[in-house]
């Protein structure tokens, strides 16, 4: 087959879990990788509609003059399951149509979404790969503890949270990989899901 054809990949995971990771290594050979998070932060400080939503939906707190004071947000948003819901519904309409843009256009002939929720989203059908990454709860939680400055407590919650309104895929398409030990360990793991992806091995 041609070694230009696009592929596009989407990498999953709860928190803590090395999706990111996971996403840099699927996309080190030349590849581009669309950070959710990231493209939503952009978005809710560029959007002035999106910012008056979450000062309504959360308080004025949440907003620091012209961006949103996201650690506030987090903390709101976390509160509960009620409230992150509402937090979704804010945010990710217009989040998925970006993303969805930002795939079409990116010029990189693979090209992987790094998204917590893309099993929440119901857009499966956006991906020719589909990676879930796992790890149980606990190391979850020990790689959050030395990777954010936020308490036990409240990390133990947000990770409780996500899991309440995400529950792991189970279609067939979804390929897991288990991340419970390093991230050179990782990478190996990734090794034949990376082989697929190459030019020269993958089949539509």
């Amino acid at each position: 087959m041609s070694s230009n054809r696009a592929r596009t990949i989407g990498v999953a995971g709860y928190m803590g879990s090395g999706k990111s990771r996971a996403a840099a290594f699927l996309a080190r050979e030349g590849g581009m990788v669309i950070d959710a998070d990231a493209v939503a932060k952009e978005m809710m400080n560029a959007d002035a509609g999106i910012r008056a939503e979450l000062g309504r939906a959360f308080g004025p707190e949440v907003l620091a003059r012209d961006a949103v004071a996201f650690d506030v947000l987090g903390r709101r948003a976390f509160r509960s399951l009620d409230d992150l819901l509402r937090l979704n519904t804010v945010v990710h309409p217009a989040l998925v149509m970006n993303l969805r843009a930002r795939l079409a256009y990116a010029q990189s002939t693979t090209r992987v979404l790094d998204a917590a929720l893309i099993p929440l989203w119901d857009i499966e059908d956006w991906f020719d790969i589909l990676c879930w990454v796992d790890a149980p709860f606990e190391i979850r939680c020990r790689r959050l503890l030395r990777s954010t400055s936020l308490p036990e407590r409240e990390i133990r919650r947000r990770m409780e949270l996500q899991q309440e309104l995400l529950p792991p895929p189970n279609g067939a398409r979804w390929i897991v990989v288990r991340n419970a030990g390093t991230p050179d360990e990782l990478d190996e793991s990734l090794g034949s899901l990376a082989r697929a992806v190459s030019p020269e091995t993958f089949e539509p």
